[in-house]
C-alpha cells in the first residue's frame, strides 16, 4: 500500500499531467502539453517539426494508456490513477516498474535534450516546467537537487535516480521528489 507520502506526489504528478486541470487525464492533456512545446521551440502550426512533435507527445498517451491497460479514447481520474500508481507502479511487479521508470527518463531526455548531448541542462530542464505549466521559480531549486554531482547538468543516470525516488521514496527528504517541482508546502 502506497505510504501518505507517496500518495500526495503522485498525486502532484497527476495534477502536473492534468493540463486542462478538469480533474482527469485524456488525451488532449498530452495534446496540449505538446503545443507547449511547439510554441517554446518556435515550431509553427502546420510545420514538420509542429506535427513531429504533437505526434511524440500523442504517442506518450498511447503509451500511458497502455501501461494502464485502457483504451486509447478513455480518461483516467485521480482515483483510477493512485490505484494504478499503487498497484503497479510502487508496490508492483518490478520488471513493469523498471520498464515505466526507463521509458520515463527517455522520453524526458528525449523530449527535452534539445541539444542531444544526452544530458539535461538548467535551461533544457526549465523547458520542462514551462511545458507542464509547473511553477517556474522552482526550477533552479529543483534542478540545483537533481543535479547530484554539481556539474550543472542532469545526467541520464542523475534522472533515473529522481524518478525512482519520486515514485518510490518514502523519504521527505529525497532529492527526487522535486522531479516535477514544488508539490508540498513542508518540503525543503
Amino acid at each position: 500500500m502506497m505510504t501518505s507520502l507517496q500518495k500526495r506526489k503522485l498525486a502532484h504528478y497527476f495534477n502536473v499531467l492534468d493540463f486542462d486541470k478538469n480533474g482527469v487525464l485524456e488525451r488532449d492533456d498530452f495534446i496540449n502539453i505538446g503545443e507547449n512545446l511547439c510554441v517554446l521551440w518556435g515550431f509553427r502550426e502546420g510545420t514538420e517539426a509542429y506535427t513531429a512533435c504533437l505526434h511524440r507527445c500523442e504517442g506518450t498517451w498511447k503509451d500511458f494508456c497502455d501501461f494502464m491497460g485502457k483504451p486509447y479514447d478513455s480518461t483516467a481520474t485521480m482515483e483510477e490513477w493512485l490505484e494504478f500508481a499503487d498497484k503497479v507502479i510502487v508496490n508492483g511487479d518490478e520488471e513493469l516498474y523498471e520498464r515505466h521508470i526507463n521509458k520515463l527518463a527517455k522520453e524526458i531526455i528525449g523530449f527535452f535534450d534539445t541539444n542531444q548531448d544526452g544530458y539535461i541542462s538548467l535551461n533544457e530542464y526549465v523547458d520542462l516546467f514551462m511545458a507542464y505549466r509547473i511553477e517556474i521559480r522552482y526550477s533552479a531549486k529543483a534542478f540545483t537537487k537533481l543535479d547530484l554531482d554539481h556539474d550543472d547538468y542532469i545526467s541520464a543516470d542523475e534522472l533515473l535516480s529522481a524518478i525512482r525516488e519520486f515514485f518510490r521514496s518514502d523519504d521527505e527528504n529525497a532529492k527526487g521528489n522535486w522531479l516535477f517541482g514544488f508539490w508540498e508546502s513542508n518540503s525543503n
